[in-house]
C-alpha cells in the first residue's frame, strides 16, 4: 500500500494536508498492465519524457484503480463514488502535478502499491521497473 501525504489549497483557499492511499491487488495490476500491452512492467523514467502525454494517461488510469480508502478497522475500500470524489479534487490535482514534476519517482509508486509479496519480486533500478528472477 502506498501512502501520499499531499498538502493542496481547497477550494476556500485554505491550505490543508491529508493522507491519501493507494492498492492494487494482483489481479489489477496484471489486468491493468495488459490493457497497457506491459507499459507499467517496463516503465522506464528515461523514456517516459518521449511521450509525456501518454505516461500521464498511464499514470491517471493506475491512481483511479489504485485509489481507495483506508478504515479504521484496516480495511482498504474502494467504491466509484469516493473515486469521483477523488477525481475532482485539488488533492488529485497536486498529486498529479507531484508526478509531471518528478517528485513522485512512478516505478517506486507503482511497486508501492503492489501487495508485498509481489513487490518483492520486483525492483526499480535507473529508473526503470525489472522483474527479479525467481531463485
Amino acid at each position: 500500500m502506498r501512502k501520499e501525504t499531499i498538502t493542496y489549497e481547497d477550494f476556500d483557499g485554505n491550505e490543508k494536508t491529508k493522507d491519501l492511499y493507494f492498492h492494487l491487488t494482483e489481479a489489477e495490476i496484471t489486468v491493468l498492465n495488459l490493457s497497457e500491452n506491459g507499459k507499467y512492467a517496463s516503465f522506464d523514467k528515461d523514456n517516459a519524457g518521449d511521450n509525456l502525454a501518454d505516461t500521464i494517461r498511464l499514470f491517471e488510469k493506475l491512481i483511479q484503480k489504485a485509489y481507495g480508502q483506508k478504515t479504521e478497522d484496516g480495511m482498504f475500500i474502494k467504491s466509484e463514488k469516493a473515486r469521483e470524489a477523488f477525481l475532482c479534487s485539488p488533492e488529485y490535482s497536486e498529486l498529479l502535478t507531484k508526478f509531471i514534476s518528478g517528485e513522485i519517482n512512478p516505478g517506486e509508486f507503482i511497486i508501492d502499491c503492489l501487495p508485498k509479496k509481489l513487490s518483492k519480486k520486483i525492483e526499480v533500478k535507473d529508473g526503470q521497473i525489472k522483474l527479479l528472477e525467481d531463485k
